[in-house]
């Protein structure tokens, strides 16, 4: 029991703060409450991650879709490829090889002259009585052994050798015809741009699919998120939580409200999605349509920023579902820089763990990152975020409401009851009851 009351309620015997390590602005209480509750944020990620296994196991089948699409070899090899696209892979690859033939034509003369002339001085060596060995790998992968070669082997290798270069003779006649050369050149973009269109398509009715099934999956790690945000958001104003209760009648009070969220942050992923290509294909035609096309980023980037104000205005808040919506969209944008880089830290980390690290390993340190600690700590930032963007834009219109939670102000030792008596503020469309 000892190392479960150390876990929970820390180390017996420890001195409390004095009035100078009591922190007085954001940063100090950010780093105090952090270092005090950093090995307790385990447990409460390991309770939220329960609510996203579904989803990482669907981004784990959709990452390992995605990846057939990195080379044409492995696009042709889908079971749902078109026949067009097929018939275009073939006819580009065959005009780029005889054009690659007739360009390096000398070069492959010179090469296959030289490979000859071995071929000859081997066989000389067999007719004078003498042996020719060769390093060949019988299995592959396995290790190369010594292999006699018979003077038959060698007649073949002539033979081949002396077409291939006959070959490469009749290739280099032909590297002066620049009309040849230009309609191989155009036979080959024109089916480029076939298969590129083909394999576009069904990359873009993978990711469709893809987003269409995690619409679902969203909105369920959206309705565990009120539990975890409403005992972060205490630990960051430096107040006591029970985990487990807490956590529960957090998500009984809320879930609703969550599900909503969740379900708009799954079709937001879609929808700018569809938007993104439509417009893309539009822009083919004129340049005007580049202008949608990225404000359809620019509101999915505005949207996730407010993302981090929702659930802790969710949870501390009595609001309607419309207005948790719009206030975290004003504050963010009042407090854009901020949420920029948050939302940019929650994104690089996973891309540089992806990216640096390569597959399959980049998956599991992706998985043991945020199923242990790395959910809890990026909600921990966004508490933080947002009780401080609360204090400065709600917390001071609402009557009763208390500012600066967890912030010591020397003022109050000083400060009568009637100093400190809520100034009644005109009535705004924030204004709500906390929670």
């Amino acid at each position: 029991m000892g190392l479960f009351d150390r876990y929970f309620y820390g180390k017996a015997g420890q001195g409390d703060y004095t009035v100078e390590q009591m922190p007085t602005n954001r940063k100090q209480l950010f780093f105090t409450t952090l270092k005090v509750r950093l090995s307790s944020m385990i447990g409460v990620n390991l309770l939220h991650f329960l609510w996203m296994i579904p989803l990482f196991i669907w981004l784990y089948v959709a990452i390992n879709s995605a990846i057939l699409y990195i080379t044409p070899e492995d696009v042709v090899k889908l079971p749902n490829a078109p026949q067009g696209m097929v018939e275009a892979y073939d006819s580009y690859n065959k005009a780029y090889n005889e054009y690659d033939a007739i360009i390096n034509a000398q070069t492959y003369l010179n090469q296959n002259n030289a490979k000859l002339s071995d071929i000859r001085h081997n066989i000389e060596t067999i007719l004078a009585g003498g042996e020719v060995t060769r390093q060949v790998t019988v299995i592959e992968g396995g290790e190369a052994t010594a292999e006699q070669v018979t003077l038959e082997q060698l007649r073949q290798e002539e033979s081949e050798m002396l077409a291939l270069i006959s070959e490469n003779e009749l290739n280099l006649a032909k590297a002066g015809d620049e009309d040849l050369i230009n309609g191989l050149k155009a036979q080959y973009n024109d089916n480029v741009k076939v298969f590129n269109l083909y394999a576009r398509q069904l990359l873009n009715g993978n990711i469709l699919t893809s987003l269409l099934i995690m619409i679902p999956l969203i909105a369920l790690c959206a309705v565990g998120r009120p539990g975890m945000m409403y005992v972060l958001r205490n630990w960051a104003r430096d107040e006591h939580s029970f985990v487990w209760q807490d956590y529960k009648q957090a998500i009984k009070e809320n879930w609703k409200q969550a599900l909503g969220i969740g379900i708009l942050n799954g079709l937001s992923f879609l929808l700018v999605f569809v938007a993104y290509v439509t417009y893309g294909q539009m822009a083919e035609n004129s340049w005007f349509f580049n202008i949608p096309q990225a404000l359809m980023v620019v509101l999915l980037i505005l949207w996730w920023m407010a993302n981090e104000l929702m659930f802790p205005m969710l949870i501390t808040y009595e609001m309607k579902f419309k207005d948790i919506l719009k206030n975290s969209i004003i504050i963010a944008l009042a407090r854009l820089p901020w949420a920029f880089l948050i939302l940019l830290g929650s994104v690089a980390i996973p891309l540089a763990i992806l990216w640096f690290i390569p597959l399959p390993f980049s998956l599991l340190v992706f998985l043991l990152l945020y199923a242990l600690f790395g959910l809890a700590f990026k909600g921990f930032i966004e508490a933080s975020f947002a009780n401080s963007c609360f204090d400065r834009y709600l917390n001071p219109r609402i009557e009763g409401a208390e500012v600066g939670k967890g912030l010591y102000k020397p003022e109050e030792d000083t400060q009568t009851e009637d100093e400190t008596a809520t100034e009644e503020k005109p009535e705004r469309f924030w204004e709500h009851n906390t929670k």
